[in-house]
């Protein structure tokens, strides 16, 4: 599909009010094998595992990206997501081969770590600002490695997952112009762990935060030290700024500090809501759930839907 199909197919989906896009866990489904203390991951990520997400493997069952313009790359987040998505369902099923997947993938994690810290040497592709050229961490793939880690320590005890665990906590610690991924929320002095950390501007974005303190949230649960300060921080900072992406009908994907917010795609937009009914589920804390259920009607609304098609003006992304 061309992008101009692409683009009439996103529209299409926001006007007729498209079929949920994400797969939140069922918390109350039968486990075969608990994992405790983190269980299943906080997405059911089965369903990408059936229609085939990851298909281009290499020769040791490693799963690669095809970029445009770059070619085909290992990508952390991709190998991350097919750790998780594995050991999701080695949880549900008890199948051994989901374990090795799982296992198999956070190990090359582990092995393509670099010594500062970013996990799986950071995003191997360029991006199109000038102060983010390959490779680059990022926040959300810092997550999701560490999610990933976390469970494939709890299925195979190497210890090498630990110990990779802690060091990728540093680029939390340090600024973007410093090589790592702590900026201040706006005029806050918040702490907010960038999915783009560009030394120039923060970017602020949603749901790549969040991705974050998931992983932060299970490293601390496996008590790798200092990652629960990182995580009630990063905590604390979302509970007191997520009301900062809602626009009156919809959400923002971002809140830079100089630029305009962008319009979240529908895509964005349901998984904004899905993670505040997850940090809502795994915290309590009630303003989680008041943005859930205020963006879900967002959704339902035909009015609101058309006025996200008239803002987005063709960026569906």
């Amino acid at each position: 599909m061309g992008r101009l199909g692409k683009v009439i197919a996103s529209a299409g989906r926001l006007l007729v009010g498209a079929r949920w896009l994400h797969d939140p866990l069922d918390r109350t489904r039968p486990v075969a094998v608990p994992l405790e203390p983190l269980g299943p991951w906080y997405y059911d990520m089965g369903r990408a595992i059936r229609r085939g997400d990851f298909h281009r493997f290499d020769a040791e069952g490693i799963p690669r990206l095809r970029v445009r313009g770059v070619g085909v790359v290992y990508h952390p987040s991709r190998v991350a997501s097919f750790s998780l998505a594995h050991a999701t369902r080695y949880v549900q099923t008890g199948e051994e081969a989901d374990r090795e997947a799982a296992l198999r993938g956070a190990r090359w994690l582990v092995a393509n770590q670099v010594r500062n810290g970013p996990l799986a040497g950071a995003v191997p592709i360029p991006f199109d600002h000038r102060d983010l050229s390959a490779p680059w961490p990022s926040a959300l793939t810092q997550g999701m490695v560490l999610s990933a880690l976390g469970r494939a320590f709890l299925m195979g005890g190497e210890s090498a997952m630990t110990q990779a665990m802690g060091r990728a906590l540093e680029p939390f610690r340090r600024a973007p112009r410093d090589g790592g991924l702590r900026s201040p929320f706006r005029d806050s002095g918040d702490p907010w762990y960038e999915e783009y950390p560009h030394p120039g501007e923060g970017t602020h974005i949603l749901n790549g935060f969040v991705y974050a303190l998931w992983g932060l949230r299970d490293a601390a649960l496996l008590e790798i030290p200092a990652a629960g300060d990182l995580y009630r921080a990063g905590l604390d900072s979302l509970a007191r700024h997520a009301e900062a992406y809602d626009i009156g009908y919809w959400t923002s994907y971002n809140r830079p500090d100089r630029t305009p917010p962008r319009v979240a795609s529908l895509y964005y937009h349901q998984d904004h809501c899905v993670m505040m009914h997850v940090m809502h589920e795994v915290e309590g804390r009630p303003v989680f759930e008041t943005l859930a259920r205020r963006w879900e009607g967002y959704l339902r609304r035909f009015r609101c839907r058309l006025k996200v098609l008239t803002a987005k003006t063709g960026d569906f992304r």
